[in-house]
């Protein structure tokens, strides 16, 4: 009497189960790949003569998952490991017949996804979340550090915080020829002059965040003069 039965078998294991299947004489069938739900197994069918008894190998591939070819002990298989390559996806090593994705001609150069449209409904949803968690992450990041910038001029030294504009507006801008004799000491800028740099300054930063730093200092000159 004929009979069928399925075993669910590691990717790990199925190297060693074909062989001791190989070593018992059975004779190899075929291959199958299939699209459950969140990934893709493999079906290897298998038959003993002797037991009239057909047995199917289950094996669950886990997500870019390198899958051992078994053409050294069943060469039949080539057409088979070619094929859910081609139209699957399944990356399959050592293969003794490999054809190189050109074993079927296709049309799309992608492989089939042949889904519900629950599932992919499902799986556009994931992506679109994963997509606004990431935005979101990188938006948190960002005021973060603007929250940081505009705190640290809100409780910086206002003449220090001064001195280092200004410092800066004169690292980029020419030393005067006046400037060029040793041990000539720097004049003292005035408070205009110093207004003028630390304009000139926050013209050469990011509007948004020159905007921010700029109501920090009113903020904290009024704040002083309370």
């Amino acid at each position: 009497m004929y009979t069928t039965e399925f075993v669910d078998v590691p990717l790990g294991d199925l190297l060693t189960r074909v062989q001791t299947l190989k070593h018992e004489g059975m004779r190899f069938i075929q291959l199958c790949a299939e699209f459950p739900e969140g990934g893709i197994d493999l079906v290897y069918t298998f038959y003993d003569e002797t037991r009239d008894n057909a047995l199917n190998l289950c094996v669950s591939l886990p997500e870019n998952a390198e899958v051992p070819s078994i053409q050294g002990l069943y060469f039949a298989a080539f057409s088979y490991e070619n094929e859910a390559h081609d139209l699957f996806g399944v990356n399959f090593i050592n293969m003794k017949l490999d054809f190189g994705g050109h074993f079927f001609n296709l049309a799309e150069t992608s492989p089939m996804t042949v889904i519900t449209p629950e599932m992919k409904a499902e799986r556009e949803k994931a992506a679109k979340l994963r997509a606004a968690k990431a935005a979101k992450e990188a938006k948190a990041a960002r005021e973060a550090a603007e929250a940081a910038s505009a705190e640290r001029a809100l409780t910086e030294d206002r003449a220090a915080a001064d001195a280092k504009a200004v410092a800066a507006v004169d690292a980029m801008a020419p030393k005067a020829a006046s400037d060029a004799s040793e041990g000539a000491p720097a004049p003292k800028p005035t408070a205009a002059e110093r207004a003028a740099k630390m304009e000139a300054k926050l013209a050469a930063m990011d509007p948004e965040k020159a905007a921010k730093v700029r109501a920090a200092l009113e903020a904290r000159a009024k704040k002083e003069g309370e």
